[in-house]
């Protein structure tokens, strides 16, 4: 019988750290939580709260000793949004995504599983909407692609991969659009929820037939953990784009609420569209996430609601 996997998950306070948490806490795996935002005790899980930079004030200690006792470690924690622009966003990003990934390679002991999550961002967007004037259809971004990073988050990521190359055991996840309950409140599912219930237009950026590659957060879950211990880079998505129009519809179906949209253009670091090659996931996984996007739309409108 194998014994109980400890499990190290940093920005376990995240929209998609909560769910890797609980998910990996139902399983009876002990857990130690890992963030600057406070966590709540529970069960079998450890919260550490402190920063990952943080040496001065005994967390270097805390984290020394969790990570040489840990069996595995999923490394969530980050500065998220790719359309941030807020004053010392660059630093932060730097910070967050860059040097904070550095101490957990550093912090991670040889032969321990490590998952490093990526973004799709490095892709700079699916091949139909990188370059203007493009049509026809999109083509899957797959893992040998070169990366096209747009935009000070992408670039950030790209940075955290390449660090991460120096250790060919790491896992790299390169998630696309991940939805559901908890999911940050400036991501569009979000946005347009709050908008529907309140009677305001849908904003949207570019076009309604712009495409997002969305996985559900509780499948999204399942396959990092599924994933941890695979070397190298996997796409981390569906395989099937959805239209920021359907994604719309869905929101109006679950609120009730009339279609009335404010298109707007749409910056330049923002993705065309974006569409995952999920060979390689399928082929280690045996599966590949699918997405009921009205039950993920309900889930998230008991959040947002």
């Amino acid at each position: 019988m194998v014994g109980r996997v400890t499990s190290i998950v940093t920005g376990a306070a995240g929209f998609i750290g909560r769910a890797l948490t609980s998910v990996l806490l139902s399983s009876g795996s002990p857990v130690v939580a890992i963030d600057r935002r406070p966590i709540e005790e529970r069960p079998g899980l450890t919260v550490i709260t402190a920063d990952l930079l943080d040496v001065f004030d005994g967390s270097s200690d805390a984290f020394s000793t969790a990570f040489s006792a840990a069996d595995e470690v999923y490394h969530l924690a980050g500065c998220a949004g790719v359309r941030d622009a807020a004053p010392g966003i660059a630093w932060r990003r730097h910070r967050d995504n860059v040097l904070a990934g550095a101490r957990v390679l550093a912090l991670t002991p040889p032969g321990v599983p490590l998952l490093v999550t990526s973004s799709s961002s490095v892709y700079g967007g699916a091949a139909r909407g990188r370059f203007s004037g493009e049509s026809g259809p999109v083509r899957p971004s797959v893992e040998s692609d070169p990366v096209r990073p747009v935009g000070g988050y992408a670039t950030s990521k790209v940075a955290l991969e390449r660090l991460c190359l120096d250790r060919p055991d790491v896992t790299i996840v390169r998630p696309f659009t991940v939805a559901g309950e908890g999911q940050r409140p400036d991501m569009a599912l979000s946005v347009w929820l709050r908008a529907a219930e309140e009677g305001r237009p849908l904003r949207v950026l570019g076009s309604l037939d712009r495409t997002r590659d969305i996985t559900d957060v509780r499948q999204a879950a399942r396959a990092m953990i599924e994933l941890i211990g695979v070397p190298g880079i996997v796409n981390l998505g569906t395989g099937h784009g959805q239209t920021l129009r359907g994604m719309a519809e869905a929101v109006a179906t679950v609120t009730g609420a009339s279609l009335a949209f404010d298109v707007v253009p749409a910056p330049p670091d923002e993705p065309g569209d974006s569409l995952a090659d999920t060979r390689r996931l399928h082929s280690l996984l045996g599966w590949t996430p699918r997405t009921d996007l009205l039950d993920l739309v309900r889930r998230q409108q008991l959040v947002v609601s």
